[in-house]
């Protein structure tokens, strides 16, 4: 069993903050076996055990991981070798790195699959039965951007609401939007709508509007600290940007969006089919 990480300038060990989780780790660190020997670098050795470790669930869903130094203890090895398989597991969403709190285990992954379908996140994860709440930053009324008329075909002496929410599931952020919608279609929008309320559920019920289908675009982007800190994100991490404009039947646009979207929450899924070539009613593919 590997030496159990020791008292620093009176902060609480390790196994005293969490002695379940810190047990299974003596119990990992007591059956990891690194080669110096063989092709694969230690920190890649350390990576994959510790990953088979949460794969079993030795390692709980949402359980704390110890410091960088503590784990240099637990398994033996040095602190370049930890950093570089912790840092692994996190850039693929294993291991979830909060400022000021510390390191967990993720949740597995859930996907949303509203790229793809007509409905908010909000919708698409409300479906899957997740709970879903939302806190909003901003609601308010005031005249378009460039942009803004742009999209919604609207005079500069119109107006568009503006919301900037972010949403969590299960108690987790995972998505930080700022949605404008065209003032004239939504009148008194920004005073009844509810936190924790769909937005496409609630100009559904009270003005009858419905999304036919959406354009999005998607690219990587760094979030700015105070977005960073309203994800629960580090400032360095890599987040989905995405734009959208959403249309009713008629093509009119009836949203319009751009969001920060946290896929190490929740994958994106997407779900492509190639048509049948046909000729007179027989497949060529």
């Amino acid at each position: 069993m590997m030496e159990q990480a020791t008292r620093t300038r009176g902060r609480p060990r390790y196994d005293q903050e969490d002695a379940e989780a810190a047990e299974a780790f003596r119990s990992i660190g007591s059956k990891v076996q690194l080669n110096r020997d063989e092709a694969a670098p230690l920190w890649v050795q350390l990576r994959n055990q510790v990953e088979e470790a949460i794969n079993t669930g030795l390692l709980a869903a949402n359980s704390r991981i110890p410091s960088e130094q503590a784990l240099c203890d637990f398994f033996g090895v040095s602190r370049p070798v930890v950093r570089a398989a912790i840092g692994s597991l996190s850039n693929e969403g294993r291991i979830i790195k909060m400022p000021r709190k510390g390191m967990f285990v993720a949740a597995p992954r859930e996907h949303v699959d509203f790229m793809t379908a007509n409905l908010g996140v909000f919708d698409d994860l409300t479906a899957k039965g997740h709970k879903v709440s939302t806190r909003t930053l901003e609601i308010y009324r005031c005249p378009p951007s460039e942009k803004e008329s742009k999209v919604f075909g609207i005079p500069a002496n119109g107006s568009v609401v503006r919301i900037s929410r972010v949403y969590m599931t299960d108690g987790t952020p995972i998505t930080m939007t700022r949605i404008s919608l065209p003032g004239h279609r939504v009148p008194g929008l920004e005073n009844i709508l509810s936190e924790n309320q769909s937005i496409f559920g609630t100009i559904r019920a009270v003005f009858g509007l419905t999304v036919k289908r959406a354009d999005r675009w998607l690219r990587a982007a760094l979030p700015t600290k105070e977005e960073a800190d309203e994800m629960g994100v580090a400032a360095n991490t890599p987040l989905i940007e995405i734009e959208s404009i959403a249309y009713d039947a008629d093509g009119a646009a009836l949203e319009y969006y751009e969001a920060f979207y946290n896929s190490s929450v929740a994958r994106i899924h997407m779900a492509v089919e190639q048509p049948s070539a046909t000729v007179n009613g027989v497949d060529r593919t």
